[in-house]
């Protein structure tokens, strides 16, 4: 410090008031540096304080909102009425799967050597249980099945009229008047029908009078059943159980094989009366959907020609009608 006075008086007047100028002028790089410097570090607490304000902010419960901007007004819908949008479309995919599920077909076990590529349980085709027969949920109500069974088409016949398809309903009188030899004879040429479908066709049985009575292996609702070993055995059966009573009434019998949706109805009867009127034939044309009725008609004596409800029956459901002459037939039993 004393050399520092010693050398301004040593030095004069203007020397120095040019050497204080000297010492106090900052470079002009150096003053941008700085200027900078304090920018910088003021851009840096400003920005810390406004994030530590907006998370300081406490969490609001479903306070993010949708703006739907229109040229008149801006709609905001918040998330709870977006979480109750998705609510319903989840609603609406699952009632489009159970739609789906009711149309599926009513289908019995397939056979057990293709058993290991299918579902088990419940997750079994149609509904069907591992035990060989069809379970509650292949029952008919709920919509129709699916057109169009697991096999091949087959060809198989009755009385001559010829059916071409993989699922066949066989809907039979079983009246009274069919007691005897009629009955017997109806019965031993369904089993022989059902002799003709392979293992992945389709069946169901049907024997009328006032109503229906119909095949059902688990002792619920009619359904159609595999074409296998175990599903003829079971209609085997039920077909010798079959005996005759009552009256006739075709009309409910021949709706019921219809919910089936098989391709080929094999329709036998031996009433000419009580005939189905003609608004009944009319309603049987509309519940179909692609299926050929054949009318196997049971009469005593040649055919005399007669368009009855049968012939009308066949020609109206792109079916067969086919006269059978029982009156030399006899009342033993050949199934």
């Amino acid at each position: 410090m004393a050399d520092s006075t010693a050398q301004l008086e040593s030095i004069q007047p203007a020397d120095q008031t040019a050497w204080v100028k000297s010492r106090r002028t900052m470079p002009a790089w150096l003053m941008s540096l700085l200027i900078h410097a304090l920018i910088g570090t003021l851009l840096i607490l400003t920005v810390q304080t406004v994030s530590k304000g907006i998370g300081d902010e406490p969490a609001r419960k479903g306070t993010i909102a949708l703006a739907n901007r229109s040229a008149e007004s801006t709609e905001y819908e918040s998330n709870d009425n977006a979480a109750n949008a998705t609510g319903q479309q989840t609603s609406d995919a699952q009632q489009a799967e159970q739609a789906i599920d009711s149309a599926l077909p009513a289908l019995d076990l397939p056979p057990s050597d293709i058993g290991n590529l299918l579902p088990r349980g419940d997750e079994s085709i149609g509904g069907q249980q591992s035990d060989g027969l069809p379970s509650a949920g292949s029952q008919l109500e709920g919509g129709a099945p699916s057109k169009g069974g697991l096999g091949d088409e087959g060809t198989t016949t009755v009385f001559g009229a010829e059916g071409k398809g993989s699922r066949f309903v066989y809907v039979f009188d079983r009246s009274a008047s069919m007691t005897g030899a009629p009955l017997n004879a109806a019965k031993a040429e369904l089993l022989k029908s059902l002799d003709d479908l392979q293992k992945l066709h389709q069946f169901a049985i049907i024997f009328y009078n006032q109503e229906p009575l119909a095949f059902s292996p688990r002792g619920d609702r009619p359904q159609l059943v595999f074409a296998d070993e175990q599903g003829k055995n079971l209609a085997k059966q039920f077909v010798r159980g079959v005996i005759a009573s009552g009256g006739t009434k075709h009309l409910d019998a021949l709706k019921l094989a219809l919910k089936m949706n098989p391709d080929v109805i094999f329709f036998l009867t031996d009433a000419d009366q009580p005939a189905l009127l003609p608004h009944e034939l009319e309603e049987i044309h509309r519940l179909n959907r692609g299926i050929s009725i054949h009318a196997i008609e049971f009469g005593y004596g040649k055919y005399d020609g007669r368009r009855n409800f049968l012939v009308k029956l066949a020609e109206g459901n792109d079916g067969k009608h086919v006269y059978v002459d029982i009156s030399g037939l006899r009342g033993s039993s050949s199934y």
